[in-house]
């Protein structure tokens, strides 16, 4: 990486960070969009990559740091200002390669390209009594402050997971969320078998291994694999190992008709289709229109024919279909989105508690009117991408309180290599397999001699 690419890179981390942090981007989205429009050689793009995530994913450390060398929080100064200080310090106590002067000498510069030639002294001066005070002990704080600071979580959620799960699962959880997830590809099994497949990418310098839990799995440990002719043809999607496992659990047969109550991005809906080999109907609703395109592009992507989109609120959907239309079907409810944060670090910080405590409400209303349309001795599936039991175990104590027909899928174990998952119900930690967190539990609708 030249001089020249330094900077340049440092300067489009920061433009992702300010967008990140005050324009209300996602991370992975804002990122991508300015890799594409700038031309980076493939080291500068890996050392923006590394910074925005591990900038975003370590801020309220870095806030912490910075807080004790400057007169008022690090919150209440020019917002370039704290985008500067924060990527900076990221790279001083983050990133062995970067050296500590360098990473100080580039804010300097960089606060002068960015319209804040007036404030390099301030930047400097901070920036060297954090170097000399260097990383702060957090020995003397509570338990939940020093799992928050040492693993950059915000203290609610930590105290919600302590409370939950107990010290050592709530920080084996917050330390893996630090950690950037591999990228990990389900293989098209009606086009060919892993094995091939990985042969296939090896060929255009994709180098994977067997994932750790489903066996369609691949995790990429070289190259990239979306960039690959393999990926065009569609010999593969895209998805975290946890999330494939809830076509899996849904248990989809060949000529079934399958109701995918909130499919958006796709990514469980072709799955389904796939595990159908493409025999049936799979119905992929979703609320929102332009991700009714997003389904729509996988699907012409991975060349099946039996998928239909429509775009509606789930809650509708009894007014659409009569009762006892469906085989089997899934419900991957809106959550909190809390077991994804190794990939998605800007959740923890743009969640709160009020907004959760609307989102049980959803997943059970979603429940309650998608019952019906499910025919005797048929599956349901309810799956989250969170580790918050209000989302998931009360869900469904809730749900099953009101509705008797319906009881736990004993045989989920037969379909999931996950231990827990013999009583009908599994949480997966990120810890775990390393992979996402996410909760799946499939329940079957007695028939009505059982009722």
């Amino acid at each position: 990486m030249t001089n020249d690419g330094k900077q340049n890179a440092r300067f489009v981390a920061a433009e992702v960070l300010h967008r990140v942090f005050f324009k209300g981007s996602y991370s992975h989205l804002a990122l991508d969009e300015e890799l594409r429009s700038k031309s980076l050689e493939n080291a500068d793009q890996r050392f923006v990559t590394e910074v925005v995530y591990g900038t975003v994913k370590r801020k309220n450390t870095i806030d912490y740091i910075l807080n004790a060398q400057l007169k008022q929080p690090v919150e209440k100064n020019d917002k370039r200002i704290q985008t500067i200080l924060r990527l900076s310090v990221y790279q001083m106590f983050y990133m062995d390669r970067v050296p500590e002067r360098a990473a100080i000498h580039e804010a300097v510069e960089l606060a002068s390209r960015w319209g804040r030639k007036g404030l390099k002294g301030l930047i400097n001066g901070v920036l060297r009594n954090v170097s000399r005070k260097g990383q702060p002990s957090f020995e003397h704080l509570s338990v939940t402050e020093r799992i928050s600071l040492t693993t950059s979580h915000p203290e609610w959620l930590v105290n919600r997971w302590l409370n939950d799960y107990g010290e050592v699962e709530t920080l084996r959880m917050c330390e893996e969320n630090t950690k950037r997830g591999s990228t990990t590809l389900r293989t098209n099994t009606r086009e060919g078998s892993r094995s091939d497949l990985q042969i296939e990418l090896s060929e255009e310098h994709v180098q994977t291994h067997e994932g750790n839990i489903a066996p369609e799995a691949l995790r990429v440990l070289e190259g990239h694999a979306r960039s690959s002719s393999a990926y065009e043809r569609g010999r593969f999607t895209i998805q975290d190992e946890s999330s494939m496992l809830v076509a899996r659990a849904l248990d989809p047969k060949a000529g079934m008709t399958v109701l995918d109550a909130c499919a958006a991005p796709g990514g469980k809906t072709t799955h389904i289709a796939e595990l159908m080999n493409d025999e049936g109907t799979v119905v992929a609703n979703d609320i929102h229109e332009h991700k009714q395109r997003l389904i729509n592009q996988q699907v012409n992507r991975l060349g099946l024919t039996c998928v239909s989109t429509r775009t509606s609120d789930a809650k509708t959907l009894p007014d659409q279909f009569p009762s006892q239309t469906f085989d089997r079907i899934l419900v991957d409810a809106p959550c909190s989105g809390l077991g994804v944060l190794r990939n998605k670090p800007d959740i923890k910080w743009n969640t709160d508690e009020e907004r959760i405590k609307g989102l049980p409400v959803v997943q059970q209303e979603i429940l309650q009117q998608v019952a019906p349309l499910l025919k005797d001795f048929g599956v349901l599936v309810y799956s989250t991408c969170t580790v918050l039991p209000e989302e998931n175990e009360h869900v469904i104590r809730k749900f099953m309180e009101t509705h008797p027909e319906f009881a736990f899928d004993r045989t989920l174990s037969e379909r999931l290599t996950i231990e827990a998952a013999k009583t009908g119900q599994c949480t997966i930690f990120p810890h775990h397999y390393g992979s996402d967190g996410f909760y799946i539990c499939a329940l079957i609708k007695k028939g009505s001699a059982d009722s």
